[in-house]
């Protein structure tokens, strides 16, 4: 009879790896004697191909009084970087509100790099643990191969899955339409007399939205107004985007932002370059986070119910607990469009 994987020792893991238990210990806490890499390599398959998970660790959680239907995990599939966006912290303060209010833990919150980690990996994402998981920005990871086999394994661990921001394996997902957001803003500009529009952010989904817009409303695509800084999204790309921006032969009118950050870092470029906005660029975002209302010019921005988007996801594995057997649908949270000063349309209403 197979040994289950609740009961694998150190000992099966040494057997396995064809190594002393000594060394699997060493491995596992990173000391005191150091071991060759090509060893170490050894033990971590075979404590990811046996699923051990430490004693220490297993005792722990019974000292606790542990309740793994009560625990939820996040995984995040982007990097470090996202928990300093206004936006993924929101993310976050939704999810820890609606916890408390169901008097829930979130157990931990790790990035997907982290748990690549075999005993990291069995510590943590194991029904022993966690009832629960929450994959905040799954198809970021997934943009890498690398990463597919982590999330294949968390599937297989744990019952109850929702993704935030987008789905990935068919998994329910709490969202928004990102091409529906893009749309709007960009046919506001339209309907405020704008031809010459250009996109500065990420290309995604928005992007997609931001070119429906333009060939809806008969405007010419120029490539060169698409403009992707980078992957992040970041006021610092924003900044650099601009820049782009101001060097074209011929500057657009206005452009959509993917997102906050990425506005009022642009707004910021074109200040330094002797720009005005609404003046000489207008420009409407997507998120309406904090800032945007409180920056000068205030930004036109789509508004995305943030926070809500991370109590709903705890709502949903509720329901998923008390409903097992019923299908779950994904669900997209509206937006609004939010005009403030950035966009002109106040300064035409006017007139």
């Amino acid at each position: 009879m197979a040994r289950s994987k609740n009961s694998v020792t150190q000992k099966d893991v040494a057997k396995h790896a064809g190594v002393s238990s000594a060394v699997v210990s060493y491995v596992i806490n990173n000391g005191p004697r150091i071991v060759a890499e090509e060893t170490r390599q050894r033990v971590l398959k075979a404590i990811e191909e046996l699923g051990y998970r430490p004693n220490k660790f297993a005792q722990s959680l019974k000292a606790e009084g542990h309740q793994a239907e009560r625990q939820i995990g996040i995984v995040v599939g982007g990097t470090t970087a996202m928990l300093k966006r206004p936006y993924y912290g929101a993310i976050l303060a939704g999810i820890y509100d609606e916890a408390y209010k169901q008097s829930k833990r979130i157990r931990f919150v790790h990035f997907i790099e982290e748990l690549h980690d075999p005993v990291l990996f069995n510590e943590h994402v194991h029904s022993e643990e966690i009832s629960s998981l929450i994959l905040l920005s799954p198809h970021l990871a997934l943009e890498h191969d690398k990463n597919r086999h982590v999330f294949e394994s968390m599937v297989d661990r744990i019952k109850h899955i929702v993704c935030l921001e987008k789905s990935v394996f068919d998994l329910p997902a709490v969202t928004f339409d990102r091409e529906e957001a893009a749309y709007k803003a960009v046919s506001h500009l339209i309907k405020l007399g704008h031809h010459t529009i250009a996109y500065l952010g990420r290309a995604d989904d928005r992007h997609t939205g931001y070119l429906k817009a333009s060939r809806e409303y008969g405007l010419p695509i120029n490539q060169s107004f698409s403009i992707h800084p980078g992957n992040q999204n970041s006021l610092r790309e924003g900044y650099t985007g601009a820049e782009m921006l101001v060097r074209l032969e011929k500057l657009p009118t206005a452009f959509f932002a993917a997102n906050d950050e990425i506005a009022i870092g642009a707004m910021s470029a074109l200040q330094n370059a002797g720009l005005r906005v609404p003046g000489d660029i207008a420009i409407v975002s997507v998120d309406d986070t904090e800032m945007a209302s409180l920056v000068r010019p205030a930004l036109s921005t789509i508004h995305v119910p943030v926070e809500q988007m991370g109590s709903y996801t705890l709502r949903m594995l509720e329901t998923m607990a008390v409903h097992e057997n019923d299908p779950l649908l994904s669900v997209v949270l509206p937006t609004e469009l939010i005009i403030r000063d950035s966009c002109g349309s106040r300064s035409q209403q006017n007139l």
